[in-house]
């Protein structure tokens, strides 16, 4: 009965243990092995995320036009470089364009190229650059219109399926920076460039608050290369002007000018005075100013002015905002007086 049981035991054993090498833990299988296990959902997402972006642009620089990235198929290249001709005959095209799959559905991204193609004719340099479904826009403006045209379009509807990334499209270049504002009897006209919209509405609310003229016509283009501290000067201008019963400001690059006509003689030296002290530091005036009063002195109020510019050198105390001291200046009831 002994041996029977002993047998018995030995024989569970030996079941157990040939089990136990029948069923290795996965830690211990081979590479092999595992490498055959199918990947779990978190590795799948990790695959996606790592899958390069389906990548085209065209730039363009002088009279070059540059087209990279990736095509479908040779037939949506010939479609894309029909484009091309039609928005930029004019220029050379360098195809670089490389065959793949992997693009979004063809016409949505067909329409996405023409989009961007057609932002890319209004600048005069740039790029258009599309990732996937979604589009980015860099460079600068041909002129004014066309940067207006570029910034109503990125704004506006898009394609199907296309979502804008970045625009960093910017108004032209000019050189000089020209603005000018000329009072009448009616109306305040603000010509010339402007650096942005948000500085367009600093001076047309300016405007408003200084002058009370019925009208205010703003004939401003947004353009790039404003000067340092060119906010600050056309503040300056605007506020000299507001004290002229009719006038002329103009800013080109950093020269001020001024001409008009004064209610009297103490209000043009002031606007003289007030335009050289409130002028950021770089820019220089130059002033031609008239005013109402009868000349009974042969002409010598035309000295007055001239006579005030020397004085403002010579000043190096504080600016108070008061005018040069009376008897500084030759005595004169003037008419039609101006800086020599």
């Amino acid at each position: 009965m002994t041996r029977l049981y002993q047998g018995a035991v030995l024989s569970l054993t030996l079941i157990a243990a040939l089990g136990a090498l029948a069923r290795p833990n996965a830690a211990d299988a081979p590479p092999a092995v595992l490498a055959e296990a199918p990947p779990n959902a978190a590795q799948d997402a990790g695959a996606q995320s790592k899958k390069k972006a389906y990548v085209w642009s065209a730039s363009r620089s002088g009279s070059m036009l540059r087209l990279r990235g990736l095509v479908p198929s040779e037939e949506d290249r010939r479609t894309v470089l029909g484009m091309v001709k039609a928005h930029f005959a004019d220029l050379e095209v360098e195809d670089r364009l490389k065959i793949a799959e992997g693009a979004p559905p063809r016409e949505q991204w067909l329409g996405a190229v023409s989009f961007g193609l057609k932002q890319l004719s209004h600048l005069k340099q740039g790029s258009t650059r599309l990732l996937n479904a979604g589009l980015k826009v860099d460079g600068e403006a041909r002129s004014a219109p066309d940067y207006a045209e570029v910034k109503k379009a990125l704004s506006g509807p898009m394609p199907t399926g296309l979502t804008i990334l970045s625009d960093h499209v910017r108004p032209p270049l000019v050189d000089p920076f020209v603005f000018a504002a000329t009072l009448g009897p009616n109306a305040l006209v603000l010509t010339g460039s402007v650096p942005s919209e948000d500085s367009r509405k600093d001076l047309k609310e300016l405007s408003r608050h200084l002058f009370e003229r019925p009208m205010l016509d703003d004939q401003l283009q947004l353009a790039s290369g404003a000067p340092k501290g060119w906010d600050n000067a056309v503040e300056a201008l605007l506020r000299a002007l507001s004290r002229l019963d009719s006038g002329k400001i103009a800013l080109s690059g950093l020269a001020v000018t001024i001409e008009g006509l004064a209610p009297d003689k103490g209000t043009a030296m002031a606007v003289s005075y007030q335009l050289k002290r409130d002028l950021p530091e770089l820019f220089s005036s130059s002033e031609n100013i008239k005013w109402k009063e009868a000349d009974v002195s042969g002409g010598a109020g035309a000295t007055i002015v001239p006579r005030i510019n020397e004085i403002i050198k010579t000043d190096n105390g504080p600016a108070t905002g008061s005018l040069p001291s009376p008897t500084l200046i030759p005595h004169a009831t003037a008419t039609n007086g101006r800086q020599a």
